[in-house]
């Protein structure tokens, strides 16, 4: 178990905003107390997205995350921890 308290970046690409835009923006909601800094790039033409995140939270926890935004489809999900 990793509970201590980390910085990490997340890269969120969505593919078909009609299809999960709704479902990622509840995701991020019930991790919203750990989010520092949510930049969304709309990319209407295309019916994409891109969402870059700053977040506070343990491992655990941003795996949670990680892992059920990555369970959607048409998402796609980068992660990583900084060593600071």
């Amino acid at each position: 178990m990793d509970t201590e308290l980390r910085y990490h970046t997340l890269s969120i690409t969505v593919y078909d905003r009609d299809k999960v835009y709704r479902k990622v923006g509840e995701l991020l909601h019930d991790f919203a107390d750990a989010i520092l800094l949510r930049v969304g790039y709309p990319v209407e033409n295309e019916n994409a997205a891109i969402i870059f995140l700053i977040l506070k939270m343990t491992g655990d926890e941003v795996g949670a995350l990680s892992g059920r935004l990555g369970q959607l489809e048409s998402v796609n999900v980068k992660v990583s921890t900084l060593k600071i």
